[in-house]
Parts: structure tokens; sequence; C-alpha cells
């Protein structure tokens, strides 16, 4: 490792301490945020979330839908809702030519996700070398099970930076909350490691909830030699019976753009109905909707305590050594005139 990667590691881990109260974050962060450039777009964009501000600087990465829908219904995530039917399967081709040539060159990473598996998009291997050839790092997130044949080796093949599988910590917990072979996966990431180029970087991420918690730690067992780096993140959730202003959380004011497949622009990862759109890049730029007035509105009103329901509905599960996505503070009680 060179010296200057050491350094930005070190420097991100107590960052990561600072905000997060652990350094699990520190080699995501990195994963996104290698120019100093970037750190100082985050930095500013927190700097308005600590003092109160209703606003980003500017932009600081951007997340892709590229399906919406998955070939698994893990227990507890987005497939547990009836969203059916909501947006289109598949990002046209040409939304998704539109997200990149809008995003601008100070954003460092593309990243492949959101409410659905990637690798169900058949050109998925041309969206990662369309976001890399005009110089964005590319990253995917995937469940592992597609990860095979013609597929396995076109993503392999392609210019991407980051492969994140997600994983259960055991067998066990592998078929009880994801109906997958976990043995299956790891044949397929053999198969990836064996095929890839020598920059793509592999590895595991998890989501901490009640039925697995007490098993995280096997999985660094499982994978030992295989993988160098494990994120933990909790589940997220919706309590629909939930009321009040909700907590002021910092998602909003990181700046990361999250872009489904019907055009719909959401600060928020976790918005699966895009309830929470400020804006459509079928009707506005990137640029103008992140100086737009819906995501000032959506700002000031969780200043204000006035959080849109979904805010007040959202929850993540809870434990001892599992960071929050997102920490949040108290927001300010709505006053009675409001």
């Amino acid at each position: 490792m060179k010296l200057t990667e050491r350094a930005l590691r070190a420097a991100l881990w107590l960052a990561s301490w600072a905000i997060y109260h652990n350094g699990i974050h520190a080699d995501w962060a990195y994963e996104k945020m290698q120019r100093p450039r970037t750190w100082l777009t985050l930095a500013a964009n927190l700097a308005n979330y600590f003092s109160r501000r209703p606003r980003v600087h500017r932009m600081f990465g951007v997340v892709v839908e590229p399906v919406f829908g998955c070939n698994l219904r893990c227990q507890g995530c987005w497939g547990a809702y009836a969203l059916a039917g909501r947006r289109p399967t598949h990002m046209p081709w040409r939304l998704f030519e539109e997200v990149v040539d809008q995003t601008p060159s100070y954003v460092e990473t593309i990243t492949f996700s959101l409410m659905g598996e990637p690798l169900m998009h058949p050109r998925l291997h041309e969206m990662i070398a369309f976001a890399a050839d005009r110089g964005f790092r590319t990253i995917v997130f995937t469940n592992g099970t597609l990860l095979t044949g013609d597929a396995l080796i076109r993503i392999a093949q392609s210019p991407l930076a980051v492969l994140n599988v997600s994983v259960e910590p055991d067998a066990e917990s592998s078929h009880e909350f994801r109906g997958v072979d976990l043995a299956a996966v790891r044949r397929n990431v053999d198969a990836f490691l064996a095929a890839k180029r020598s920059e793509t970087q592999v590895k595991l991420s998890l989501v901490a909830h009640s039925g697995n918690y007490e098993r995280l730690g096997r999985v660094w067992e499982q994978w030992a030699g295989v993988v160098r780096h494990v994120k933990i993140s909790p589940r997220m959730g919706t309590n629909f019976e939930a009321g009040g202003p909700g907590p002021l959380c910092m998602e909003p004011w990181r700046g990361n753009l999250n872009v489904f497949t019907n055009g719909d622009v959401s600060p928020c990862c976790f918005d699966y109905f895009a309830e929470l759109a400020i804006g459509n890049l079928y009707r506005q730029t990137l640029e103008e909707i992140v100086q737009g007035e819906a995501y000032r509105d959506l700002m000031a009103g969780l200043l204000a305590g006035q959080a849109p329901q979904r805010c007040v509905q959202c929850t993540e599960w809870k434990a001892e050594g599992v960071p929050l996505r997102a920490p949040k503070r108290p927001a300010r009680r709505p006053s009675k005139a409001s």
C-alpha cells in the first residue's frame, strides 16, 4: 500500500470514528473518496447538516438503478413490499446516458444498485464501460447468484472498480433469509476472482438483523483468504404506525443522488416508493435538481421537524457494533403555528 493511500485511509478511519463512533466505514468511504476534492465536497455538505442549513454544496455521488426487480425475495428486503408496476423494470439506455453525461466531472464514483439486482440488466457491462470511459469509478452491488456464464465474463472483463457481493454470514442464514445456497455464491465469487481484471476489487456486504446478528463473526471464517473487506450495515425497515416529527437524518445532506428507472431522483437510497423524489431527469437536469426548490424544501422541512411521512416511518435495526447507515439527530419540534 502506497504512503498516500495509507494516509488517506488513516484520515478516513479517524473521520469514521468521529461521525459513526467506529472505524468500520473507513474502507467504504475510501471506496468512494480517493480524491481530496471529493473529501472537500462531502465535508462542505456535512457542514451544512451540522449547522442546520437547508442546502448542499454540490453533488457528492450518483447511484443508478439499472433494474427495478430482483430474482430473490429475501426476508425484510424491499421485495417484501408491493412495488410491482410502479416504474419500469429496466432503465432505458438513453436515460442512463443522460445520467452519466450530466454527472459533473468532480463526482468520483457511479454506483449500480438501489431496488433491484443489477445483473438482471443485459447491458450492465456496457453501462460500466460507458461510465468508466467518462472518468468515473464504477461500483456494483449484487447478490451474486447471477454471476455465472457469459454475464460473469462480461462483468469480469469490464472496467469495474469494485464488485460488492451481498451475503448472509453462513449457509444456514443464507437458506433461511434468502433462499440461497451460499456455497453456490462462493463458487461464483471464486470464478469471478479468477476471471476479473487485476484492478477490480471484490468485497462482501452484510445486512445485520435480529436473525443473523449472533452469526456475523462467521463471515470472516467462511471467506478467509478470499476477500479482505466486509461491510456491515443495519437492515432498513418501515414502521407504518410511526408518528411525530421524525429524526433529522444526515442522508439528504450528503449530496448522494439516487436515480431510479423512471428518471426520478431522490437523495435517499431507501426511498423505494420514490416518495422523496426531488426531481425527474425527463424534465430537469441533475444540476437543476441539486439547486432546485424541491431539494431545499425537503431539507427545510426536516430541520423544522416537519419530516415527510416516509422519513417518519423509516427505521434501522440497531445493535452494538453495527454502525448506522446515516446517523440521526433530534429534529426541532414543529411550532404550533405550523
